[in-house]
């Protein structure tokens, strides 16, 4: 490999083939008739085009052309639009998202292709990884291995000479190492570990999910796409193969961070604000975050004071999109999974954390509920799930705050197209097919493969109807509200509507360990007993991950 240097645009690096295009908009000069700077042309290596220069334009100076490194041509001159403004920008090349959403994304996360990586690390290092892979006391303890080791990585002709690979994930990790024969490692891929302005295809790091529980390998990739379409922040996805020193290792789903420059896609003007990660762990400003606020929130008991901390309206749109694709492991129908963003004054939002635990999983893992999970009592039926989050239990406890959240399924649901949709999945199934046979880390057989994709078609068209039908029991069409326990209260209101004694209107009773009342809380009230939640063992003790060999139960993902 020959010597390099690299080349740089606005923090922006150009490798090899990478890069083509204008310099980099630097801020941008006087009005028209005054001198404003043109952007500078982007370097090149390997023999490729530097970057366009910003051109004059009404007394504006044109910017430098790209620099000759290694054979490449320097760049010509760019036309400037306005007054004293940059060329082109050299940034990454951006392509649309499955829903040709107005948001781009990095050519990285191109739908149309199955892209493939490799990377190169040290014996002693890859020895490292997998200690740190195989001890699973700290991922249990809730504080996973976060080192980051060396990598050379490979992306087409492109090489990245320092890039960085650690360990991701949580209870899917335990599981992989606890049941599978071969267990497989989902990776982050960093590009700023060791210089901090580095990116790649303008992307500091790349997540690779192993797609454990995930049959299809598509669940994370329908739903980010569908999020994004429908304008709620998601990152930009598609489906990636690993080769490590040489051995192909595995199919992933590939995905962007939630980072600043995606909240700035989403909430232009208004970027900055903490990101916290399942209300616990900041991602943005560390170090600043405002935990007393965050505190406040955990504190609110009521609708009044929650109205106060949080963007209601938006929130619950996004719990609604989680119901729409059936997420059993997000804040609606999991409670963990989630990310709160502060907006300022208008407060919290909810953001997605995965949707990987969607669209097809309950149909595959509880057929028996299939695409019918509640909308609002999601626990109800569900294998040992997760307890209902507080916060969601204020809302669809509070009538005027249930009925924002029924408005905006019916706002959600009217935006799903399932033949949009079951477009994606036919193209992709049949792009990652070969891969998903060549991965002999999966858990899945390729007929569990082929039966997870037949059953996310199944939900993609029956979801739908069976949440339409919902919002018009809850606008009380007679054809729909049904009651089949003729308790006086229909189905979509009634967390058991096969047990006349368990309702809204019916009293709790003390030690039967039954949610009576559909309040999302067991016992509550009740003297000498501590309050549970809906479908929790005896003794209140959630179980462990993975409580039976292979079997993933709703306590035991994350």
């Amino acid at each position: 490999m020959t010597s390099r240097r690299w080349a740089w645009t606005a923090s922006v690096l150009c490798i090899t083939s990478a890069c083509g295009g204008g310099g980099q908009t630097v801020p941008p000069g006087g009005a028209a008739g005054t001198v404003g700077l043109g952007g500078a042309g982007g370097d090149m290596l390997g023999g490729e085009v530097g970057g366009a220069a910003g051109a004059t334009v009404d007394g504006g100076v044109g910017g430098a052309a790209g620099e000759v490194v290694d054979g490449g041509t320097a760049g010509g001159a760019g036309a400037g639009a306005m007054a004293g403004s940059g060329g082109a920008p050299a940034v990454a090349r951006t392509v649309p998202d499955a829903s040709n959403s107005p948001r781009l994304c990095s050519d990285l996360f191109d739908q149309s292709v199955l892209t493939a990586y490799s990377f190169e690390i040290s014996a002693d290092d890859w020895a490292k990884l997998d200690a740190d892979f195989h001890d699973l006391k700290d991922v249990l303890a809730g504080t996973p291995p976060q080192t980051y080791y060396p990598i050379v990585l490979h992306y087409g002709s492109e090489t990245v000479s320092n890039a960085a690979v650690r360990l991701r994930g949580k209870s899917s990790w335990v599981n992989t190492v606890m049941f599978d024969t071969n267990p497989k490692m989902a990776f982050d891929i960093s590009f700023d570990q060791y210089d901090t302005h580095q990116k790649f295809h303008g992307i500091s790091t790349i997540h690779f999910e192993m797609a454990r529980d995930e049959w299809s390998f598509l669940s994370e990739r329908v739903g980010n796409n569908w999020f994004r379409g429908i304008g709620l922040t998601a990152p930009c996805s598609n489906s990636a193969t690993i080769t490590i020193n040489g051995q192909f290792y595995g199919l992933y789903v590939a995905e962007e961070g939630i980072t600043k420059p995606l909240l700035a896609q989403y909430f232009p003007g208004n970027a900055d604000g903490d990101l916290i990660k399942g209300g616990t762990e900041a991602h943005t400003n560390i170090g600043t975050t405002n935990w007393t606020k965050v505190q406040a929130l955990d504190s609110a008991n009521d609708m009044t004071t929650l109205r106060t901390l949080v963007d209601v309206p938006n929130t619950v749109l996004e719990w609604a999109a989680e119901a729409v694709v059936e997420d059993a492991d997000g804040y609606y129908g999991g409670s963990h999974n989630f990310w709160i963003y502060d907006e300022g004054s208008a407060g919290y939002v909810w953001l997605l954390d995965h949707s990987d635990s969607a669209l097809e999983w309950l149909e595959v893992f509880t057929p028996s509920l299939g695409y019918k999970e509640h909308p609002i009592y999601w626990w109800a039926g569900r294998a040992l799930p997760d307890p209902p989050a507080k916060n969601y239990l204020l809302v669809i406890n509070d009538p005027a705050a249930r009925a924002q959240y029924v408005d905006a399924i019916a706002t959600q649901v009217a935006k799903w197209n399932p033949a949009q949709i079951t477009s994606w999945i036919d193209a992709w199934s049949q792009q990652i097919a070969t891969a998903v046979a060549a991965d002999t880390h999966k858990w899945a057989t390729m007929d569990q493969f082929t039966m997870a994709v037949s059953a996310m078609k199944d939900m993609v068209q029956n979801r739908p109807q069976y949440l339409q039908e919902f919002v018009a029991c809850e606008n009380g069409d007679p054809a729909q509200a049904t009651d089949q326990d003729a308790d006086g209260v229909p189905w979509c209101n009634d967390c058991d509507d096969s047990n006349a004694s368990v309702s809204p209107s019916a009293p709790e009773v003390c030690g039967n360990h039954i949610d009576d009342n559909c309040n999302g809380v067991v016992d509550e009230n009740c003297p000498g007993e501590t309050p549970g939640f809906p479908g929790e063992p005896d003794g209140g003790v959630p179980p462990s991950a993975g409580a039976d060999a292979g079997v993933v139960t709703d306590a035991g993902r994350g």
